[in-house]
């Protein structure tokens, strides 16, 4: 029984040194690939106050920002990206908001 007890109490040490590895957050500049709830892929780079949109498999657009640097809101009233960094909505022509999901 206390070969039991010893052997738990070193597991339990043991895994709780193994704690999940550090993520950094995105950064809120440079290139973020976007993966929409909708199945949509995008690259968007934020450079000054715009976003640089690539759509995998579509078109690529320059949104100027419309909103505030709290709350960033890039359009050019036909795409439109709502957020940056990790969580964002995306709108395209004849669609509804998507979430998406940065990595």
């Amino acid at each position: 029984m206390l070969r039991f007890t010893l052997l738990a109490i070193g597991l339990a040490i043991a895994l709780s040194a193994c704690k999940t590895p550090y993520k950094a957050p995105l950064p809120l500049n440079g290139p973020i690939a976007y993966s929409c709830s909708d199945g949509t892929q995008l690259m968007a780079d934020f450079v000054g106050d715009e976003a640089r949109i690539a759509i995998v498999g579509g078109v690529s657009v320059v949104l100027p920002n419309a909103g505030t640097p709290e709350a960033p809101n890039y359009t050019n009233g036909r795409y439109t990206l709502r957020g940056r960094g990790a969580a964002a909505n995306w709108l395209s022509p004849g669609h509804s908001f998507t979430a998406c999901r940065g990595s």
